[in-house]
């Protein structure tokens, strides 16, 4: 497939050249802030009169972040942090110093994520690697009841464009530095009947920004997992290559519409360089020992406290299929009543993939060596040493998940002048087949992982697991006027789920897991609620009071239970606009009280969960958008929270005082400037933007280490990232109009740690990805 940029571009030329019809567009500088609408209540409302913290986000706006990835969105709503966990396909998105970032399917995760209406069971892959996004919202605090599966922290809804039953094509061209290409391709096809039908197509890759200096090496894993295979260290880290692909369809007979939709991604990510930062702690001597030896045998060390150019990284390319099915069948019953079908399937399939998150790649060492160093022999070291195919890892990690769900949703509203009930029933299933292999300290004899003496001591091994989650749940939820300026909304859910884990093999896990190997049921259920008091002032100004009530399953993760995790929100907010819709106003208060916090841990090599006893987190939202002049216009957000441990009870001791939130700025906020030039170019209308969003300082670790140097290394400095933007947009071209714009990324080329590690043998970092630039070019008919 990779050969389909060409045939996309060749194909637009053709239909343009086709194309005698003009989509007429008039450029006017803002005069006013526009209607924003959002599904956040399972309804289409103009986002002011909703009463939920959300940030909706269109695809003017979206194009003007230039949100090509999931990381993009981190900061565009306030208290909403998303970064990378190394791997190019793992997002970690945080919102309220609320974490989902688990691929496996043992763990629900707790920022749920939609797609035009549908639960995305894992968060494996960026699905903003999809051709045609109409709008994202970010839903702020546990949604209770219409968002309620697993919804503790947040939700984010993207909602994909509709046919328009109208000729029309669209073109994007962008290229940039890092050998940066994207092409997309939207074709709506005229309607045929009550058919209406759209085409996207979407081409992205970039060659990284890191060489790999072991690069053409191979590593068999197949006497570990003969699953795994042998596998490839990548060329270039921090890459990507992605081919997207949608079909939307639309049936519309009056009162009943049929909605299709139909994704494909085919993705190959490589995940970011890895560098030791520091060999500081009780494995000092053993790692520095071992790093003493690599100038005599040719070794690379990856060792900085600045970021490397170029590092050598046992990384694999991570390819990942995903593709789903949606029908979405709406009926009008009558002027009051509507009812919902949403049925989904989708598919997931992550290839075997290697990651070397202990960055030791490029060590050259022996199984003998290591037993040697390990006794203080030097003479047995020097006695044995490393062919030209013989490594050592610290940390290595490999794995491979084959991932199925289907999902139904039915929802009943009722509307009327003085109430609106939605109501409906949800299913979910899912099955996954997960292969995992850990190496701590683990050799490599001529490029082949081999078993060691050392495997039970390190926790070295593998860890396989067959998952099957159901989940049922009914819900309904009212909103009741009770004066011409009060409402009352009620919400109730009931949730039923059942996990059933099957532990095929779970030896890697250091210390050992309370369960054995063998086949586990698991059932919780649980009801949530959501209680909002909303009060107009007046037309642009509406305040809120909101209880609402969240739940996460519990579940067993390498062989260690976990408990679930409740929260009960308390918020209140404020929704105005002023001065003809020139300055908007939006703002939260919030508290959240969580029982038993589900923790996500990395100790000795191995993932796990526990739960925290009781957290408490306080904070602030604010978002402002306003029209300072004409022509130039303001957009701002802000958030502040306050996390505390309350009790976190580990071995009996209560450890509240120690534990740290991790990758979870206290302080966030961005402020983005736009001026629309009066005087047209080339008949278009010229603009300038920058985009500033700054970062709190913070923890990468949840527990000191106990060691000065590495605790220093292990903080989070606060920074600033500047996006820049230039371009002059409807330009006149013919039949067409077009626009093309400049712009750069982290403007100021920061070099913040993204990822950190000091919990496993030596300290690693990955930095994040540095300056980017280039040029986007839109024709449209």
């Amino acid at each position: 497939m990779r050969h389909l940029p060409s045939l996309s571009l060749l194909a637009s030329s053709i239909v343009l050249a086709a194309s005698g019809n003009v989509i007429a567009q008039e450029n006017q500088r803002n005069i006013a802030l526009e209607e924003i609408i959002v599904t956040a209540q399972k309804r289409e409302q103009n986002l002011q009169n909703v009463p939920i913290a959300v940030t909706a986000l269109n695809a003017q706006t979206l194009n003007m972040f230039r949100v090509t990835n999931t990381e993009d969105l981190s900061n565009l709503a306030p208290n909403l942090n998303i970064q990378n966990q190394g791997r190019g396909t793992i997002p970690q998105i945080n919102i309220r110093g609320v974490s989902s970032g688990v691929s496996a399917a043992e763990v629900d995760p707790k920022i749920a994520t939609y797609l035009d209406g549908v639960y995305i069971g894992r968060t494996i892959g960026s699905i903003f690697d999809m051709a045609d996004i109409e709008r994202v919202e970010v839903l702020r605090g546990p949604q209770g009841t219409l968002f309620g599966r697993n919804a503790t922290g947040g939700a984010i809804s993207i909602t994909t464009s509709a046919p328009t039953g109208e000729f029309g094509l669209s073109q994007d061209i962008s290229v940039g530095n890092l050998n940066a290409q994207r092409f997309r391709t939207i074709l709506n096809l005229p309607s045929m009947g009550p058919l209406s039908v759209k085409l996207s197509y979407l081409y992205d890759k970039n060659d990284g920004y890191s060489d790999n200096l072991i690069a053409g090496r191979t590593l068999d894993l197949r006497l570990r997992n003969p699953d795994m295979g042998v596998l490839t260290y990548a060329e270039n880290l921090g890459s990507k290559n992605v081919e997207a692909f949608m079909l939307a369809a639309n049936l519309d007979f009056d009162t009943v519409t049929v909605d299709y939709r139909f994704d494909y991604t085919d993705s190959v990510t490589v995940g970011a360089p890895v560098q030791q930062v520091g060999i500081i702690g009780a494995t000092a001597p053993l790692v520095d020992g071992i790093n003493q030896f690599q100038p005599l045998y040719g070794g690379i060390t990856n060792l900085s406290t600045t970021p490397l150019k170029d590092v050598a990284a046992a990384t694999s390319e991570e390819p990942l299929l995903i593709q789903g099915h949606n029908v979405t069948l709406s009926w009008e019953i009558n002027d009051n009543l509507s009812l919902k079908s949403i049925t989904a399937y989708r598919e997931m399939d992550q290839r075997p993939a290697i990651y070397d998150l202990g960055a030791t790649g490029g060590w050259k060492f022996t199984a003998a060596q290591l037993g040697a160093l390990l006794q203080g022999d030097v003479g047995g070291i020097l006695a044995n040493p490393p062919g030209p195919n013989d490594s050592l890892f610290t940390l290595l990690t490999a794995r491979a998940l084959e991932q199925e769900q289907f999902s139904e949703e039915l929802q009943l509203t009722w509307a009327t002048d003085s109430y609106t009930l939605v109501g409906g029933v949800f299913y979910f299933h899912e099955e996954a087949e997960a292969r995992n292999v850990l190496g701590v300290l683990q050799p490599v004899a001529n490029g082949v992982v081999i078993p060691t003496p050392f495997d039970a001591i390190f926790g070295s091994g593998v860890n396989s697991t067959n998952t099957d989650n159901s989940s049922w749940a009914v819900f309904a939820e009212g909103t009741f006027h009770a004066t011409e300026k009060l409402d009352v909304t009620l919400g109730i859910r009931r949730t039923e789920d059942e996990r059933e884990i099957d532990l095929v093999d779970i030896s890697a896990t250091s210390g050992g897991g309370n369960l054995g190997e063998g086949v586990y049921t698991l059932e919780y259920g649980e009801t949530n609620y959501n209680v909002v008091l909303s009060y107009n002032w007046a037309d642009d100004v509406m305040s809120y009071a909101k209880v609402s009530t969240g739940f996460v399953a519990g579940g067993i993760l390498n062989g260690i239970s976990y408990d679930p995790e409740y929260i009960t929100n308390y918020e209140l907010g404020l929704k105005s606009q002023f001065m003809d819709n020139r300055l908007r106003l939006n703002a939260a208060a919030f508290f959240m009280d969580y029982e038993d916090l589900q923790v996500q841990l990395f100790e000795d090599g191995v993932q796990s969960f526990e739960n925290a006893g009781q957290v408490e987190v306080t904070g602030i939202e604010l978002e402002l958008d306003a029209i300072l002049g004409e022509g130039l216009t303001l957009s701002t957000t802000l958030g502040a929270y306050d996390y505390e441990y309350k009790e976190y009870i580990r071995g009996g001791v209560d450890v509240a005082d120690q534990v740290r939130p991790i990758r979870a700025p206290d302080f966030n906020t961005r402020i983005s400037l736009q001026y629309d030039f009066a005087q047209k170019v080339a008949g278009g209308a010229p603009f300038m933007r920058l985009d500033s969003r700054y970062l709190a300082e913070g923890e990468n670790t949840a527990f000191a280490s106990g060691f000065p140097e590495a605790d220093r290394l292990s903080q989070r400095e606060a920074y600033w990232l500047l996006n820049a933007r230039a371009g002059v947009m409807e330009i006149p071209m013919g039949s067409a109009v077009s626009s093309v714009s400049l712009w750069v990324k982290n403007l100021l080329d920061e070099d913040e740690i993204n990822v950190f590690g000091n919990e496993v043998i030596n300290m690693t970092a990955q930095y994040s990805m540095p300056r980017t630039y280039g040029i986007d070019f839109n024709i449209t008919f």
